[in-house]
C-alpha cells in the first residue's frame, strides 16, 4: 500500500510540474486558487446540508412558506383534502363517475392497474418490462439489477460515483425511484376504497424519505429525476389526500418533503448547474415539473414564481429544442415522445385551469404530433431512431408497448380537433381519458375520423423522410434519416446515433429492415447499438460517421442533407473521410424498393454496408445470381438483388433491442467492396422485391 501511495505521489508531482511548465506560473496559480475555492465551497455546503438533513422540517417552518392563515399543518391538510379533486393535475372530480366510465370503456385497464397496485403491496415492481421483488421492503438506495448500493453523500459529492467508471447502469435505479407505480396505488384506492393501498403508499413513502435525507444520495443528484418523482407524488396525492390514515400518519411529512424537492428543483435547473450543459429533455422535464407542482399547490408562497419561471423557460426551450417542422432536435424518437407527453400535460392543464394558454406551446405540440402521425408503422407503433430510456412523464398506461404513441394522438385529436389523428389513434386511450376527463371522451365521440390526406411526408428541417403507399395495414413504408447529427452539435449530441442515411423498411405491412435500438446506457454493448454498424447505412475505411465518447456525446460528427425528395423517392448526401456518399431510395411500385449508393473520392477505400433484418427472418445468399433470399417462417418472402460490381456479401449475427435492457439476436447482411474511387462516381445498385411468381422464376436458388 505504501509503495502504491508513493507511486501515486510521484505521478502527481510529475503531472503538476508538467502542467506548470505548459500553463506558466500565473495560470497555474489561478487554477489552483479556483479549485481550492471550489473545494472549500463544496466542503462548507456538505457540512451545512449534512446538518440540515438531520433536522426534521418543523410544522411552523412549512407553514411559513405558505400563503394561507392555517394555524396548524392539520388545517392545511384539511384544506387540501377539501379542495376539488379536479383542481390538481387530473380533471376528475368524482371517483364514482370516473369508475363508471372506466368500467364501461376500459375494463382491461382496471384489471391491469389493480394488478399493478396489488403487486406493489407485495413489494413487487415492474420496471421496463422486468419484474423485481423485494421480500421485506423496497430498497430505494440499491440498484435493482445488480444489487449495487449507492452511498448517501451530499449531492455534489456523488459525481465521482456517477461518472463513466461506475459499475452499473443507472436507468433501472431511476425508474424505481420515479415512483410512478404510486399513481397506480392511488387509482386503485380511488376505485375500491381498500385500505391496503393507503398502507402501502404510507410505508413506501416513509421509508423513501427516511433513507433519502435532504440533498443526499443519488436520488437528489439529477433534478430531472426529482421532477418526474414530483409529478408522480402530486398525482398520487390527488387520490390519497382524503384518506384519514394518510393524513394522520404521513400527510405532514409528505407535504414537507414535496416542498423540499420542489425547492431543490427550482434551485438546480439545468442551465444553473453547468455552462457546458446543452439544454435538452432534462430541462424540459424539470420545467414541466416546476409548472405543474406550482399549479397543483398554489398554497406555497413560491408557487407563483415556480409557475412563471417554469412557463417562461418552458416556452423558450420548446422552441429551441424543436425543429420548425416539429421534430425534437435530439434526433431520438423516444425522447420526442417524452417531450410531447410533457407538452401535452401542460397544454391540457392550460385548457382546464387558470394556467395561461400559450400559442407557442400549442403550435409546437401540434407539429410534434404530426410527426408522430407520419412516423407510425403499419402495426401502430412508432419508428425507433436514436437513444431511448423508455421514460414516461406520468406512466399512466399499464402494460403497454412503449413504442405505441397512439395515446398521444387520441388526446391530441380532442385538443386540436384533428380527425386524421383520430383515424390513426383508433380509440380514445385511457391515458387520454385521465388527462382530459369525461369532457374529453365526449368531444372524442363527436369527431369523425378521416384518413390523412397525405401518405408520404417530409420533415426537411429535421431530415426525416417517410415514403408510404397508403394508410392500410398492408402498406409499404420506409423511414429515411438525412439531417443534422443531433442536438448540441460537436461534442454533444448525447442521444443521437450514428445513423445518417440509414433507412427502415416495411413491405406489405411486414417489418423488414430495422433500427437496432438502444439496449443499455452503460456497459460493453453501449457503443455497439449506437454506431453505424448497427444501422442500415455505410461505413468508409472501417470508420464511423462520428466518434463516440464514453456513455454519451460524440466528436467529429457528420451531418447529412437532402438533395432531392418527392412522395416516392428521397436522395441524401453525406461527406466524411474525403469520400462523398449519395444515397437514393426509390419506391417505383408496391413491393419494390430500389437503393442506389454513389461514392466519389480519390485513392483506394473500403466500403461496408449493413442491412439489419427483423428477428425471425432467415437469409440465404445466392452468390452466382447476386441475390439474397429472405425467408419468413421457412417460406421465401423477399429477394434482395445485390450489386454485381465486386461486392462480397456475408451473413452476420447481430443484436436487436426493442425494450430497454433486453436484446435478441437477428441476422444482418454485411457487404464489402474495396477499390479506387475517382471523381467519376462509383454506383452500387440494390433492390428489395417482394417475392411473386416472376421474381421466383428469376431468383430461385433455394
Amino acid at each position: 500500500m505504501l509503495e502504491c501511495n508513493e507511486d501515486g505521489l510521484i505521478k502527481f508531482v510529475r503531472h503538476f510540474l508538467r502542467r506548470s511548465k505548459e500553463l506558466g506560473p500565473l495560470d497555474m496559480l489561478q487554477r489552483v486558487w479556483v479549485r481550492t475555492v471550489d473545494w472549500l465551497s463544496l466542503s462548507l455546503q456538505s457540512v451545512w446540508w449534512g446538518w440540515m438533513s438531520r433536522r426534521e422540517m418543523s410544522d411552523s417552518s412549512l407553514l411559513a412558506r405558505t400563503s394561507g392563515d392555517w394555524k396548524s399543518m392539520d388545517e392545511l391538510l384539511d384544506h387540501l383534502a377539501d379542495r376539488p379533486a379536479s383542481s390538481f393535475l387530473l380533471p376528475h372530480q368524482s371517483s364514482q363517475e370516473t369508475a363508471q366510465l372506466l368500467y364501461r370503456y376500459y375494463p382491461q385497464y382496471i384489471s391491469d392497474v389493480i394488478a399493478t397496485a396489488d403487486a406493489a403491496c407485495k413489494n413487487e415492481i415492474s420496471l421496463l418490462g422486468q419484474v423485481f421483488h423485494y421480500p421485506d421492503e423496497i430498497d430505494w438506495g440499491c440498484d435493482p439489477v445488480t444489487g449495487w448500493r449507492w452511498p448517501v453523500l451530499y449531492g455534489n459529492r456523488m459525481s465521482i460515483y456517477v461518472g463513466s467508471a461506475r459499475p452499473v447502469d443507472l436507468i433501472f435505479f431511476w425508474e424505481l425511484n420515479r415512483h410512478q407505480h404510486l399513481i397506480s396505488l392511488g387509482i386503485a384506492y380511488w376505485l375500491t376504497g381498500e385500505q391496503r393501498y393507503v398502507n402501502t403508499f404510507i410505508k413506501q413513502i416513509q421509508i423513501w424519505i427516511e433513507t433519502n435525507p435532504l440533498r443526499h444520495g443519488l436520488n437528489w443528484y439529477y433534478p430531472l429525476e426529482v421532477s418526474i418523482r414530483l409529478l408522480a407524488w402530486t398525482t398520487a396525492f390527488q387520490f390519497f389526500r382524503t384518506s384519514p390514515e394518510f393524513q394522520r400518519k404521513m400527510g405532514k411529512v409528505f407535504i414537507k418533503s414535496l416542498w423540499q424537492q420542489a425547492d431543490f428543483l427550482r434551485q438546480h435547473l439545468q442551465p444553473i448547474r453547468s455552462r457546458n450543459d446543452v439544454p435538452n429533455n432534462h430541462m424540459m422535464a424539470e420545467l414541466a415539473g416546476l409548472i405543474l407542482v406550482g399549479m397543483a399547490f398554489p398554497e406555497f408562497n413560491a408557487a407563483a414564481e415556480w409557475r412563471e419561471t417554469g412557463l417562461r423557460l418552458f416556452i423558450q426551450q420548446a422552441s429551441e429544442q424543436t425543429f420548425p417542422d416539429g421534430v425534437n432536435k435530439e434526433q431520438a424518437t423516444g425522447y420526442h415522445r417524452f417531450i410531447a407527453e410533457l407538452l401535452l400535460i401542460v397544454v391540457a392543464h392550460s385548457r382546464q385551469s387558470g394556467l395561461k394558454r400559450e400559442s407557442i406551446l400549442e403550435k409546437t405540440l401540434e407539429q410534434m404530433l404530426d410527426y408522430v402521425l407520419f412516423s407510425t408503422t403499419p402495426v401502430g407503433t412508432n419508428q425507433m431512431w436514436g437513444d431511448s430510456d423508455f421514460g414516461r412523464a406520468l406512466g399512466l398506461g399499464q402494460k403497454k408497448d412503449f413504442w405505441d404513441f397512439r395515446p398521444l394522438l387520441s388526446a391530441g385529436s380532442v385538443l386540436f380537433d384533428r380527425s386524421d389523428w383520430k383515424f390513426a389513434a383508433g380509440r380514445f386511450d385511457e391515458e387520454a381519458f385521465w388527462l382530459l376527463g369525461a369532457d374529453g371522451l365526449q368531444r372524442w365521440e363527436q369527431i369523425d375520423p378521416r384518413e390523412p390526406a397525405q401518405a408520404s411526408r417530409a420533415f426537411p428541417q429535421a431530415g426525416h423522410y417517410i415514403i408510404r403507399d397508403s394508410w392500410t395495414a398492408d402498406t409499404d413504408v420506409a423511414f429515411f434519416r438525412c439531417g443534422s447529427f443531433g442536438l448540441g452539435g460537436e461534442g454533444h449530441c448525447a442521444h443521437a446515433h450514428s445513423d445518417l442515411l440509414s433507412f427502415v423498411l416495411w413491405i406489405k405491412g411486414q417489418p423488414l429492415l430495422i433500427d437496432s435500438g438502444t439496449f443499455i446506457y452503460h456497459g460493453p454493448l453501449r457503443d455497439y447499438f449506437r454506431l453505424s454498424l448497427a444501422h442500415n447505412t455505410v461505413m468508409v475505411d472501417g470508420c464511423d460517421q462520428a466518434i463516440p465518447e464514453p456513455n454519451f456525446n460524440w466528436r467529429q460528427i457528420s451531418d447529412a442533407k437532402c438533395v432531392d425528395w418527392s412522395g416516392d423517392h428521397v436522395t441524401g448526401a453525406l461527406n466524411y473521410l474525403e469520400v462523398g456518399f449519395v444515397r437514393k431510395l426509390a419506391h417505383p411500385q408496391p413491393g419494390v424498393w430500389e437503393l442506389v449508393d454513389k461514392f466519389t473520392g480519390q485513392a483506394e477505400h473500403r466500403l461496408e454496408w449493413f442491412f439489419h433484418f427483423v428477428p425471425g427472418l432467415e437469409l440465404q445468399i445466392c452468390k452466382e445470381k447476386h441475390i439474397v433470399i429472405v425467408l419468413k417462417e421457412g417460406c421465401p418472402f423477399l429477394i434482395v438483388h445485390t450489386p454485381d460490381n465486386g461486392i462480397q456479401c456475408q451473413l452476420k449475427d447481430s443484436w436487436y433491442s426493442y425494450q430497454y435492457g433486453i436484446k435478441q439476436s437477428n441476422q444482418a447482411l454485411h457487404a464489402q467492396w474495396q477499390g479506387e474511387l475517382k471523381c467519376e462516381a462509383v454506383l452500387f445498385h440494390w433492390q428489395f422485391e417482394l417475392i411473386n411468381e416472376r421474381s421466383m422464376q428469376t431468383g430461385n436458388c433455394i
